[in-house]
């Protein structure tokens, strides 16, 4: 069986750099439903040649987040943001079923790290404005957070079923650089932390879904804002 190196893993395929910036784009409203994507523009803004991006959007079109049509090209899935609510949806059932899991646990050393996250994030969502760098390190505590309460829950089947619906790094960034978002996130936060002390199952379950579709609301809103230089 082929194995991956970590060249591959520091330096990944050109195609899958474009279908990254590329989802990040649709994700973040850069990209609108029903625009017309133009591979040359993306290809010259990218750096890169063509037919990575073509590749890109074959992948994005498995995704549901883009079409490929004939004698037009590729254009951003109309109802985009009904199949992104829809894999919210999936993701906030199967990380309130991990939640619920995982604080069922009463793992001390589980509630300690999540306390520790709480604080970390809190600390850092603070200011006004942050630095890229600092959306970024936000983000990454945001991911640990989520996944120790996916491994907490001793299910490998709900952490690879959860991987591949989270999103790309670079809405990541972009997505906690907004004060709103990194205020809301660190409420949900303390407040599923709260249901873990206490024990409470059913209460972490319920938060956690909530946070998760807040989540996608939070999402749209900012994506009313962006304007598009990869569409004709």
């Amino acid at each position: 069986m082929a194995t991956t190196s970590d060249n591959q893993l520091r330096n990944p395929p050109l195609s899958d750099q474009a279908r990254d910036r590329l989802r990040a784009a649709i994700l973040e409203g850069e990209l609108k439903p029903g625009d017309k994507i133009n591979i040359e523009r993306v290809a010259e803004t990218f750096g890169i040649s063509r037919t990575p991006i073509r590749e890109a959007l074959k992948a994005l079109e498995t995704e549901g987040l883009v079409q490929i049509q004939a004698n037009r090209g590729a254009i951003v899935e109309p109802q985009v943001w009904q199949e992104i609510h829809h894999r919210y949806r999936m993701r906030s059932l199967l990380e309130g079923y991990a939640a619920e899991l995982s604080c069922g646990k009463r793992d001390k050393k589980l509630i300690a790290a999540l306390q520790d996250n709480w604080a970390q994030v809190k600390k850092a969502g603070q200011a006004k404005t942050v630095s890229q760098n600092s959306a970024r390190s936000i983000a990454e505590l945001n991911r640990s957070f989520h996944r120790m309460i996916w491994v907490g829950s001793g299910s490998m089947t709900l952490v690879r079923f959860l991987e591949a619906l989270d999103l790309p790094q670079s809405f990541n960034d972009a997505f906690y650089k907004e004060q709103n978002a990194r205020q809301v996130v660190c409420e949900h936060h303390g407040a599923i932390v709260d249901a873990f002390i206490e024990g409470d199952t059913a209460k972490a379950s319920t938060l956690m879904e909530r946070h998760v579709l807040d989540s996608v609301d939070l999402l749209a809103s900012q994506a009313d804002d962006h304007v598009s230089n990869l569409c004709c």
